[in-house]
């Protein structure tokens, strides 16, 4: 092995080996040396600047208008709505408050069986009136209520006594049973119960008849019967219209 030794102050000594081993001393003076950064970064540095997305146009975010309730304006009232009775629309129109005796008869114009208006608070002024009211024209029942009055009609005649038949039939439909029964006193067709609700004969809310009489003397009931047989109608009408 040779060696060459060299002034090591000023060279760099390096020792050389013929084996395949060779080793490197770097004895030169340390200086304070920048880092360097390697290419293929600097190369990914300056593509990351350059990658980084175009400035866009500010996005302005969408709200969504919040469900508002509907607007309810308040009613305006007066001091006289404040007081003025409140009603209630059920779709049921009430009706009015059944008559008892003593009460006068209600104004109320129906049409007989030849169509012509008849005004009962006026055909019962000044006289005595007999009304009897039946479910349903030409009907067995009321067939013989009906023909009871005709046999007695001159009774109540003779007394200076007016009957009356009251039903919720047609005007057509009253017409053909006074025809047909040969009956001599005028038939009241109240297609809407305006006088056989008020005088309490109207079976329920939503119509029919229960079979009754009433005696009328000078405008005001004096006798009510709700729920008779034909044949009884007939008989206390008379001895009660008459006596």
């Amino acid at each position: 092995m040779r060696a060459r030794i060299f002034n090591l102050r000023q060279y760099h000594v390096t020792v050389v080996f013929r084996r395949p081993l060779i080793s490197t001393f770097n004895l030169m003076p340390t200086r304070k040396t920048k880092a360097v950064a390697e290419p293929s970064t600097l190369r990914r540095s300056a593509r990351t600047k350059t990658d980084a997305p175009a400035p866009v146009d500010e996005i302005v975010p969408v709200t969504k208008k919040a469900k508002t309730e509907p607007k309810i304006e308040a009613e305006k009232r007066t001091v006289e709505d404040e007081q003025a009775p409140v009603v209630i629309e059920t779709g049921v129109v009430a009706e009015d408050k059944e008559l008892e005796v003593g009460d006068e008869v209600p104004d109320v114009v129906l049409r007989d069986q030849e169509g012509e208006d008849v005004s009962v608070k006026s055909v019962t002024a000044d006289k005595t009136v007999v009304i009897f009211a039946y479910p349903k024209a030409s009907t067995p029942g009321c067939t013989r209520q009906a023909c009871g009055f005709r046999d007695e009609f001159p009774k109540f005649e003779k007394a200076g006594v007016a009957v009356f038949g009251l039903s919720a039939d047609s005007v057509s439909a009253q017409k053909n049973f006074q025809t047909k029964q040969k009956l001599p006193y005028q038939l009241l067709a109240d297609t809407k119960y305006e006088l056989i609700g008020p005088l309490g004969a109207k079976k329920t809310a939503k119509g029919g008849i229960t079979r009754s009489y009433w005696v009328i003397k000078e405008g005001k009931i004096a006798v009510k019967v709700i729920g008779v047989k034909p044949e009884v109608s007939v008989e206390k009408a008379v001895a009660e219209a008459t006596d």
